[in-house]
Protein backbone atom coordinates (compact mmCIF):
# COMPACT_ATOMS: atom_id res chain seq x y z
CA UNK A 1 0.00 0.00 0.00
CA UNK A 2 1.26 3.44 -0.92
CA UNK A 3 2.38 5.87 1.79
CA UNK A 4 1.15 8.74 -0.38
CA UNK A 5 -1.73 10.75 1.03
CA UNK A 6 -2.28 12.37 -2.34
CA UNK A 7 -1.22 11.27 -5.79
CA UNK A 8 -1.93 12.96 -9.11
CA UNK A 9 -1.05 11.17 -12.32
CA UNK A 10 -1.01 12.95 -15.69
CA UNK A 11 -3.89 15.28 -14.78
CA UNK A 12 -5.25 17.66 -17.40
CA UNK A 13 -7.87 20.36 -17.20
CA UNK A 14 -9.10 22.89 -19.74
CA UNK A 15 -11.09 26.12 -19.73
CA UNK A 16 -12.64 25.99 -23.19
CA UNK A 17 -9.62 25.62 -25.51
CA UNK A 18 -7.06 26.75 -22.91
CA UNK A 19 -5.04 23.85 -21.52
CA UNK A 20 -4.59 24.95 -17.89
CA UNK A 21 -3.25 21.79 -16.24
CA UNK A 22 -0.89 19.92 -18.55
CA UNK A 23 -0.06 16.36 -17.45
CA UNK A 24 0.37 17.34 -13.79
CA UNK A 25 1.79 14.58 -11.62
CA UNK A 26 2.71 14.84 -7.96
CA UNK A 27 2.89 12.76 -4.84
CA UNK A 28 2.43 13.94 -1.29
CA UNK A 29 3.57 11.52 1.40
CA UNK A 30 1.97 11.38 4.83
CA UNK A 31 3.49 13.95 7.16
CA UNK A 32 5.07 15.94 4.34
CA UNK A 33 4.30 19.43 3.11
CA UNK A 34 3.99 20.61 -0.48
CA UNK A 35 3.82 24.14 -1.83
CA UNK A 36 2.48 24.95 -5.27
CA UNK A 37 4.07 28.11 -6.67
CA UNK A 38 3.41 29.97 -9.88
CA UNK A 39 2.43 33.21 -11.51
CA UNK A 40 -1.16 34.41 -11.71
CA UNK A 41 -3.01 32.24 -14.17
CA UNK A 42 -0.57 29.34 -13.88
CA UNK A 43 -3.25 26.91 -12.62
CA UNK A 44 -2.67 26.79 -8.85
CA UNK A 45 -6.32 27.41 -7.96
CA UNK A 46 -7.49 25.14 -10.77
CA UNK A 47 -5.32 22.36 -9.35
CA UNK A 48 -6.77 22.85 -5.85
CA UNK A 49 -10.32 22.90 -7.22
CA UNK A 50 -9.70 19.67 -9.14
CA UNK A 51 -8.36 17.95 -6.01
CA UNK A 52 -11.39 19.14 -4.03
CA UNK A 53 -13.82 18.15 -6.79
CA UNK A 54 -15.03 21.64 -7.57
CA UNK A 55 -13.75 21.17 -11.13
CA UNK A 56 -13.50 17.86 -12.99
CA UNK A 57 -10.23 16.75 -14.51
CA UNK A 58 -10.34 16.11 -18.25
CA UNK A 59 -7.97 13.16 -17.93
CA UNK A 60 -5.59 11.57 -15.48
CA UNK A 61 -6.02 10.23 -11.97
CA UNK A 62 -6.31 11.75 -8.53
CA UNK A 63 -5.85 9.30 -5.67
CA UNK A 64 -6.34 10.06 -2.00
CA UNK A 65 -4.92 7.42 0.32
CA UNK A 66 -4.73 5.13 -2.74
CA UNK A 67 -8.45 5.55 -3.53
CA UNK A 68 -9.62 7.24 -6.74
CA UNK A 69 -11.44 10.54 -6.25
CA UNK A 70 -12.78 11.19 -9.75
CA UNK A 71 -16.28 9.82 -9.05
CA UNK A 72 -16.64 11.46 -5.64
CA UNK A 73 -18.35 14.78 -5.03
CA UNK A 74 -17.07 17.65 -2.92
CA UNK A 75 -18.97 16.55 0.19
CA UNK A 76 -17.61 13.01 -0.04
CA UNK A 77 -14.07 14.31 -0.43
CA UNK A 78 -14.54 16.51 2.63
CA UNK A 79 -15.76 13.51 4.64
CA UNK A 80 -12.61 11.65 3.60
CA UNK A 81 -10.52 14.43 5.18
CA UNK A 82 -9.75 16.84 2.34
CA UNK A 83 -10.08 20.47 3.37
CA UNK A 84 -10.22 23.53 1.12
CA UNK A 85 -9.94 27.22 1.95
CA UNK A 86 -11.34 29.01 -1.08
CA UNK A 87 -9.70 32.00 -2.65
CA UNK A 88 -11.71 35.05 -1.69
CA UNK A 89 -12.72 33.43 1.62
CA UNK A 90 -16.33 32.67 0.59
CA UNK A 91 -17.69 32.78 4.09
CA UNK A 92 -21.45 33.06 4.53
CA UNK A 93 -21.95 36.80 5.12
CA UNK A 94 -25.47 36.54 6.56
CA UNK A 95 -24.57 33.81 9.03
CA UNK A 96 -22.85 34.40 12.35
CA UNK A 97 -19.27 33.42 13.01
CA UNK A 98 -20.54 30.49 15.08
CA UNK A 99 -22.89 29.34 12.29
CA UNK A 100 -20.07 29.59 9.73
CA UNK A 101 -17.88 27.42 11.95
CA UNK A 102 -20.62 24.85 12.51
CA UNK A 103 -20.97 24.45 8.75
CA UNK A 104 -17.39 23.18 8.86
CA UNK A 105 -18.54 20.43 11.23
CA UNK A 106 -21.07 18.99 8.78
CA UNK A 107 -18.48 16.77 7.11
CA UNK A 108 -16.47 15.98 10.25
CA UNK A 109 -15.83 12.22 10.44
CA UNK A 110 -16.93 12.07 14.09
CA UNK A 111 -20.10 14.12 13.45
CA UNK A 112 -19.16 16.72 16.05
CA UNK A 113 -21.81 19.19 17.14
CA UNK A 114 -19.54 21.69 18.89
CA UNK A 115 -16.60 23.62 17.50
CA UNK A 116 -13.36 22.06 18.78
CA UNK A 117 -11.55 24.07 21.46
CA UNK A 118 -8.43 24.00 19.29
CA UNK A 119 -10.11 26.36 16.80
CA UNK A 120 -10.40 29.08 19.43
CA UNK A 121 -6.83 28.47 20.57
CA UNK A 122 -5.62 29.04 17.02
CA UNK A 123 -8.01 31.93 16.31
CA UNK A 124 -8.89 33.53 19.67
CA UNK A 125 -10.50 36.60 18.09
CA UNK A 126 -13.24 34.42 16.62
CA UNK A 127 -14.41 33.32 20.06
CA UNK A 128 -15.10 36.95 20.95
CA UNK A 129 -17.17 37.41 17.77
CA UNK A 130 -19.38 34.32 17.72
CA UNK A 131 -22.64 36.28 17.33
CA UNK A 132 -21.35 38.72 14.71
CA UNK A 133 -22.34 38.27 11.10
CA UNK A 134 -19.64 37.19 8.68
CA UNK A 135 -20.23 40.35 6.64
CA UNK A 136 -19.36 42.49 9.67
CA UNK A 137 -15.84 41.07 10.02
CA UNK A 138 -12.74 42.71 8.61
CA UNK A 139 -10.98 41.03 5.70
CA UNK A 140 -8.39 39.51 8.01
CA UNK A 141 -11.05 38.24 10.40
CA UNK A 142 -12.96 36.73 7.47
CA UNK A 143 -9.76 34.98 6.38
CA UNK A 144 -9.32 33.55 9.88
CA UNK A 145 -12.93 32.38 9.79
CA UNK A 146 -12.41 30.67 6.42
CA UNK A 147 -9.35 28.82 7.74
CA UNK A 148 -11.08 27.95 11.02
CA UNK A 149 -14.16 26.63 9.20
CA UNK A 150 -11.96 24.29 7.16
CA UNK A 151 -10.03 23.16 10.24
CA UNK A 152 -13.34 22.25 11.95
CA UNK A 153 -13.41 19.37 9.49
CA UNK A 154 -10.13 18.05 10.95
CA UNK A 155 -8.67 17.51 7.49
CA UNK A 156 -5.75 15.23 6.73
CA UNK A 157 -5.06 17.25 3.58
Amino acid sequence: MSKDVLSLEQCNQFYDQIHVLCDISLRLAKGKCCTILGKNGAGKTTLAKCIMGLLPIASGKILYKSKPLHKLGVEQRARLGIGYVPQGRQIFPKLTVEENLKIGLLAHPDQLKAVPKMIYELFPVLQTMLKRLGADLSGGEQQQLAFARTLCLKPDL
